[in-house]
């Protein structure tokens, strides 16, 4: 990069982060959490404190871990300005997902850490998981809200959530519940994201579908193959469903576009009605496999009869964009090396790595944004 690329990038960053001045009532904190989010955007293998405190040539790493235990600021606030930032720059076409992550951990201290399934290693194991949402669409990509999953073990275990300074209003919520809490406060700031998607957790709940309907929004979200509904009179399974539909009604629609070529499914939808929620009838959207052996996934949704068939497979297929996000949250910005135990210390560490995806999503679609317009005047000069 040249050095004027780099002046304007830290200026950009500079100007970014002015904007949370305000939240942070000591200059110490405001210092150190600019510091945190330059820390997290520098080349390190592990953005542990130690490791972070180094390459900011920072004597100790006490500072930084003072800002994200003991720091007077609160997190939520920043994160609430965060979303206000973004609702400003992304376009109402955006979709918002929902999805988890787990983080391995030792021991037993960690705020809600428990034997429980961890999808970044594909089985059980020792570790905390948090629910998160993510705004997404063909061009960018920003964490919206995040929450931590408390086991039920650890709500009902009080010394425990003193020693994780576990805040006395927090309750056991399901990971569905926990993506309500969040859609609810986003929508009430005034976001534009009509559609939500997410995973089959999120799509198997009731409570959480007739919550979205109920907000006037709607959902694309993946469930799974167990239900039975009602479908032409009677109640089915869903794979009696697909394997009964014509194989003209299929659609082919390509996945996505990997180095060997494009990733291809057929689609198809029909109208079904679910046996427990409240909103009667409603899509279903079914993705066969290519291949010789059937397989289908499976999708509900509510949205309006009238809408296009392609619309909801595009909403359904933007869950993915969630695992791009946390790639380069987790592999560029040290979402998963955190080393704190405190509930507090959990979120403000994911605000922070937050702080830091979102100036970059940001810079990269000025960049773009860039690029097009000096395409197009070359075009039109030329």
């Amino acid at each position: 990069m040249e050095w004027e690329d780099t002046k304007s990038w830290s200026e950009s960053f500079d100007e970014f982060m002015s904007q949370f001045d305000d939240l942070f009532l000591r200059s110490e904190s405001r210092e150190k959490a600019k510091l945190y989010v330059r820390g997290l955007l520098a080349d390190v293998e592990r953005k542990n404190a130690w490791q972070l405190a180094e390459v900011l040539n920072l004597d100790s790493p006490h500072p930084l871990q003072r800002l994200v235990n003991e720091g007077k600021w609160d997190e939520d606030r920043v994160q609430k300005r965060k979303r206000q930032v973004v609702n400003k720059r992304l376009s109402a076409a955006g979709v918002i997902v929902i999805d988890e992550s787990g983080f391995v951990k030792k021991g037993t201290k960690s705020a809600g850490v428990a034997r429980q399934y961890c999808g970044r290693v594909g089985k059980v194991e020792n570790c905390q998981v948090g629910v998160y949402l993510v705004y997404a669409s063909p061009t960018a990509s920003v964490f919206l809200d995040r929450r931590l999953y408390l086991p039920k073990v650890w709500c009902e275990d009080a010394q425990r959530r003193q020693e994780a300074a576990i805040p006395s209003q927090i309750e056991f919520r399901t990971k569905p519940e926990l993506a309500q809490d969040m859609l609810d406060e986003v929508w009430a700031e005034g976001s534009t994201a009509h559609y939500v998607t997410g995973d089959s957790l999120y799509g198997n709940s009731p409570g959480l579908r007739n919550f979205i309907d109920r907000s006037h929004h709607s959902y694309v979200m993946a469930i799974g193959s167990q239900h039975r509904v009602f479908y032409q009179g009677s109640r089915q399974a869903l794979k009696t469903i697909a394997q009964a539909i014509p194989s003209t009604d299929w659609e082919k629609i390509a996945f996505t576009l990997t180095e060997t070529g494009w990733i291809w499914y057929e689609w198809t939808a029909c109208r079904i009605e679910m046996a427990n929620d409240e909103i009667g009838e409603q899509w279903l959207l079914i993705r066969r496999r290519l291949g010789e052996q059937q397989e289908f996934d499976f999708f509900l949704s509510n949205a309006p009869p009238d809408s296009a068939f392609t619309d909801l497979v595009a909403v359904a297929l933007m869950r993915h964009q969630i695992e791009q996000s946390f790639e380069e949250a987790k592999e560029q910005l040290g979402l998963a090396d955190y080393e704190v135990r405190t509930w507090h210390g959990w979120h403000r560490h994911m605000t922070l790595c937050f702080l830091a995806h979102t100036w970059l999503t940001l810079m990269s679609m000025n960049e773009r944004q860039k690029k097009a317009t000096s395409a197009l005047d070359e075009l039109q000069s030329g």
